[in-house]
Parts: C-alpha cells; sequence; structure tokens
C-alpha cells in the first residue's frame, strides 16, 4: 500500500524509483558498492530494502544493518553477528580465535579484540551477500578502522558487497570521495542521489494513493504546495487522509505538525556533537528569509547579537549542507532543502541552546 508509513520492501509497493532500482542491482551485479544518498523522507531506505530483496532473486543472501544509534565497531559487530545468524549466511568458520562456532551460528568470544573478530566474520562468509548499511555516516567517530576493513574485504572477499545509504558528511563523504590514504582509493562505491518527485510525480502517486484507499480527492496542487515531492511527507499526509480518514485541512496540519517534530528530532540528532548548536540554529532561521551568503551573514550576526566570522559560517553550512537540511542553490545562495522544516519554529530552540550556551 503506497501509504503505509513503514518503508516499502518490495518493487510494487516502490513508487517512481525503477531506474533507481535497476541502476542499484546491475551495479551489485558487476561487483560494485553503492551508496544511496538524499534528504530525509526521500525513500532510501525503501530503495535499499527493496534493492536487497530484488538482489536475493538474483542469488544474493541479503543482510540489512539499520546504524541509527549505532556509533562503535562493538555494536556494528553484534547487529552484523545477530543477522548474519537470522540469514543462515554461510561462514567458512571451523575454528575461530574470535567467535564460537554452533548449531545455531556463531558468538563473539569474550576479550576479542572487535575490529580483528569484524575483519573475520565478514572476510570468512562464503555465500554470495549484499549487506545493507543504512545511515552509515553514524559510524562516523569510527570511520578510520571501519575504512580499513572495507578496504580489506574489497580486496580479499569479492563475494560480499555493500549498498550504504546516509548523510554526506564524515564516513559517507570518504566512502564516496577516497584520498589517497583511504583503503577504498581509487574504488570507491557508485552514487545513487535520490531527487524529490517532481509536480506531475508527486499528483501521481498521491492520486494512485488514494485509489488504492477508494477515496475521492482532488486537491492535489494543494497538498503539493505545502509538502513538495517529499515522498516520505505525501506518504503522511496520504495515511492521515485517506487511511485514517482525517478532513484534508487536519491531515495536512498534522502532516506539517508531525513532520516538524521528526525534522526537529533530526536536527538535534545532528546537534549532538556540535560545540555552537545556536549558531547552525541562527543559520537556518536566516535561511528563512535570505539566501545569498552576505545577507545569511548579516541575518546570523544580528540573529546572534555578535558577528561571525567566515570560515565559521562557512563551516556550518557547508555541515548543514552535508545532513541535506540546507541545499545550494546557486552560485553563494543556500536555502533549506525540507519543506516541512521550512515551516518549523526555529526561535524556541534557538532560546534554548543561547541559554545553555551562556550557562558554560
Amino acid at each position: 500500500m503506497l501509504f503505509d508509513l513503514h518503508p516499502k520492501e518490495s518493487r510494487d509497493e516502490l513508487f517512481g524509483r525503477d531506474s533507481e532500482l535497476e541502476f542499484v542491482r546491475r551495479q551489485v551485479l558487476a561487483g560494485n558498492w553503492v551508496v544511496i544518498g538524499g534528504q530525509r523522507g526521500i525513500g532510501k531506505t525503501s530503495l535499499l530494502k527493496v534493492a536487497l530483496r530484488e538482489l536475493e532473486g538474483d542469488g544474493f543472501r541479503a543482510v540489512y544493518v539499520n546504524l541509527r544509534g549505532v556509533n562503535s565497531l562493538r555494536d556494528l559487530l553484534s547487529l552484523l553477528v545477530n543477522e548474519i545468524n537470522r540469514s543462515r549466511i554461510n561462514l567458512g568458520l571451523r575454528v575461530s580465535l574470535n567467535f564460537v562456532v554452533g548449531s545455531l551460528g556463531v558468538s563473539v568470544r569474550n576479550g576479542r579484540r572487535v575490529m580483528n573478530s569484524l575483519l573475520e566474520l565478514l572476510l570468512s562468509i562464503s555465500d554470495r551477500t549484499v549487506i545493507g548499511l543504512d545511515e552509515v555516516q553514524e559510524l562516523s567517530r569510527v570511520g578510520g578502522q571501519f575504512l580499513k576493513i572495507l578496504g580489506n574485504v574489497f580486496a580479499s572477499n569479492p563475494r560480499v558487497s555493500f549498498i550504504f545509504t546516509g548523510s554526506y558528511v564524515g564516513l559517507m563523504r570518504t566512502l564516496l570521495n577516497p584520498g589517497p590514504d583511504s583503503p577504498l582509493y581509487g574504488r570507491p562505491p557508485v552514487e545513487v542521489r535520490l531527487r524529490p518527485l517532481g509536480d506531475d510525480e508527486a499528483r501521481e502517486f498521491l492520486r494512485r494513493g488514494v485509489e488504492e484507499a477508494g477515496v475521492a480527492f482532488n486537491r492535489y496542487d494543494e497538498v503539493i504546495s505545502r509538502i513538495d515531492g517529499i515522498i516520505g511527507w505525501l506518504t503522511l499526509f496520504g495515511n492521515y487522509h485517506a487511511i485514517r480518514g482525517l478532513g484534508f485541512e487536519d491531515a495536512l496540519r498534522m502532516t506539517v505538525e508531525e513532520g516538524g517534530k521528526i525534522m526537529l528530532s533530526e536536527l538535534e540528532h545532528f546537534l549532538e556533537d556540535k560545540v555552537n548548536k545556536a549558531l547552525y540554529i541562527a543559520v537556518l532561521q536566516a535561511l528563512k528569509v535570505v539566501s545569498r551568503w552576505s545577507e545569511i551573514k548579516s541575518a546570523v550576526s544580528a540573529i546572534l547579537g555578535v558577528g561571525v566570522g567566515d570560515r565559521e559560517l562557512m563551516n556550518a553550512l557547508n555541515s548543514l549542507v552535508g545532513y541535506n537540511f540546507v541545499e545550494r542553490r546557486g552560485r553563494g545562495e543556500y536555502g533549506i532543502a525540507d519543506p516541512i522544516l521550512r515551516q518549523v519554529d526555529m526561535v524556541p530552540l534557538l532560546r534554548r541552546y543561547l541559554r545553555r550556551e551562556a550557562n558554560v
């Protein structure tokens, strides 16, 4: 069902991504690793899950791992062991220093080095396997170690392929643009960047969804003007209106309200390791009314009540762009990427961070 809020898992549920799905499938079949990028709610997880299922039909064993909140190799190892055991993937392990091998799968021996265990696990996979790592930027804190593991797997076990999703920061950026010192230098993953649906595609998505739900509807343009072609927000609206039966105005209001809560949660997660959190909120607040570099700098300085340096502002903008909160729209011009984030009141969050930073 198109208006089901869960990530899609089959081709017939995946709207408007046939070409991207076939591209991912062809690349993995050709031995390439793949990165799926794009802003929140654009359908990265759905494309990943459907691609994994399609590749199972091509003879692969498939493993899906959600890395949200995972920032250590130990957590990754635990998740991978669980999924590999659940999927009954064959491992070429008979006697191992790092694992206990049993009839139900493997478990990590106590006291073993995580990096060695993770590498042995991936190198021992003997089935043709594709591993989907969702939100891979979460591993940025251990990115250097993880890249060494990936480089070793790429060179030593061609039976294992990876599909990554995430934001264009930290580990994700290094995956796509490996430098000469990177273990993946000269062999970066292939990138698939998902874009919002165009107006006609968004209209067709809504039309099919309400038809599937048996609901009469003709106010497509009003919806698209508020939430654009972000398929996650279109799905949320359709679920409220066509599935739960809310009236049009209430469904649209709830979509913006709940979407705003989701985006604020994403924003606060992004800010967890940032020192000057108020700066990032001030940039987003400024981008509601201005778009050019000089205007942004003046507005941010006015909001914070203190001058902001060029490098400091550029670093903040680049980080917001990397996480898909902000997009570049031309030479020296920027804008908030998500239509619902544009409608979120940033002032309470800004005041909270300003108070915290004043008390430090």
